[in-house]
């Protein structure tokens, strides 16, 4: 019955510790709607999370980008008066992705969750073998060997579930604009690094 118990603990904790949560999946998805600035994906954020953390933000944000695409309307001018103003200058962005994590304990925390385990089961049949023979050094030994194999198990499984961002080791094209004037063109390159 101990067995089951183990083998039971250990399958929830690792179910645990490899599901992704609605609310990491709903705080990854506002933090790359905030990057990206627009309206399309604010409206898929809302769409994916009606009642998630950034509702009210998308919502405000939709409507603020939505004002801002539509033009003033301005009294019709002479032709003349169109030719003194230039063209708005035309944008083009490259939004980044989104952040990428990485578990930097990953085989460190299988190592310690196999050799807990194993620790555990070891323990377990020393412990039975040493009753079943009337043995109470044997039945000490498989008692302390299964004490010993729980915080090694319970350690690995914390230090697989912690998370970290990926670094950044290469310089990436974080924008790109072109404006066209009136004497030719002014062109940005952003870079992150």
């Amino acid at each position: 019955m101990k067995r089951f118990w183990v083998f039971a603990i250990l399958l929830f904790t690792i179910f645990t510790l490899f599901a992704e949560d609605e609310n990491s999946l709903d705080e990854n998805a506002c933090d790359y709607a905030r990057q990206a600035k627009n309206i399309e994906v604010w409206q898929k954020y809302l769409e994916k999370f009606p009642e998630g953390k950034c509702a009210f933000e998308a919502e405000t944000e939709i409507e603020r980008l939505k004002n801002e695409n539509q033009a003033p309307e301005k009294p019709a001018e002479t032709p003349a008066e169109e030719e003194k103003y230039e063209k708005e200058p035309t944008y083009i962005v490259l939004t980044q992705e989104p952040v990428v994590y990485y578990r930097p304990y990953k085989t460190a925390g299988i190592s310690l969750l196999v050799v807990g385990l194993a620790a555990d089961v070891a323990g377990g049949i020393t412990y039975y073998t040493g009753r079943f023979k009337d043995d109470s050094k044997m039945m000490l030994g498989g008692l302390i060997t299964s004490i010993v194999g729980v915080p090694l198990w319970i350690t690995g499984a914390v230090l697989l579930g912690i998370r970290r961002p990926l670094p950044d080791q290469k310089v990436e094209l974080n924008s790109f604009s072109v404006a066209p004037t009136k004497g030719g063109a002014y062109a940005s390159l952003g870079f992150h690094f």
